[in-house]
């Protein structure tokens, strides 16, 4: 048990420092929003917190790109 408990820790830990790396706030939240902590989104992610709902621009990187950026910040294949 403990061993998935450990994996599942590493996904999150994985997935918020994916997400510290890749992700910029929305621009339609803080425009829409000012008050409220705008949503954090990847490339190519919806938004959904206002209508109509915002699409992020930025193409998906590459996987160079992202395995590059991952490993200067600790993240590298062999983990």
């Amino acid at each position: 048990m403990s061993d998935m408990i450990d994996a599942f820790r590493s996904l999150k830990d994985y997935k918020r420092v994916k997400r510290l790396i890749w992700g910029v706030p929305c621009p339609v939240c803080r425009e829409k929003l000012p008050k409220a902590n705008a949503k954090i989104l990847e490339p190519g992610q919806l938004c959904r917190a206002h209508k109509p709902f915002y699409r992020d621009p930025r193409p998906e990187p590459t996987d160079t790109e992202f395995d590059a950026r991952m490993a200067a910040h600790g993240w590298g294949a062999g983990l």
